[in-house]
């Protein structure tokens, strides 16, 4: 009888030796990531200052490359032209002035407007090079010297024609 009570006890230990390893080995495996996310904290530190430092050296740079405007559009008046003899008699290092930049139009006439809007896909609304042209053989243009036929616009995306 006495042999049937060391069993059990014999067993918990065992089970208690097993858990008790289990339990160390988690322990280590937590000090070791809490060694990982303080090294990776370190890491988000010094790269946040870096990145202020980069920032506020674009920012430097940003100011420096863009100097006001020296002349406005409206004060600029064309040199007068210049005669053949003076034409002849300018030296060679002479730099012409400069060119005022044209100002974009506020609105387009409709001429302007149509061929902006080319080649649009009336079914998908796609653009530019997504649309092509190609023949439409049910409309014959001309028999002489070769057939030549109507073209029609074909969108790359959804297969449409017109």
């Amino acid at each position: 009888m006495y042999n049937e009570q060391e069993n059990p006890s014999s067993e918990y230990e065992i089970t208690i030796n097993k858990l008790s390893e289990q339990i160390e080995e988690l322990f280590s495996k937590i000090h070791y990531y809490q060694a990982l996310v303080a090294e990776k904290d370190f890491q988000i530190k010094q790269l946040i200052a870096e990145n202020q430092n980069l920032i506020a050296k674009v920012q430097k740079l940003t100011q420096l490359s863009t100097p006001p405007l020296e002349r406005s559009q409206e004060s600029y008046t064309p040199p007068p032209p210049l005669s053949s003899e003076q034409y002849h008699t300018l030296p060679a290092s002479s730099t012409p002035p400069p060119i005022p930049l044209k100002q974009p139009e506020s609105s387009l006439s409709l001429n302007e407007d149509s061929r902006l809007n080319k080649r649009v896909c009336p079914n998908c609304g796609a653009m530019g090079f997504a649309i092509r042209e190609v023949d439409d053989k049910s409309k014959v243009i001309s028999y002489s010297p070769r057939r030549m036929y109507a073209k029609k616009k074909a969108c790359t995306k959804c297969r449409y024609e017109w």
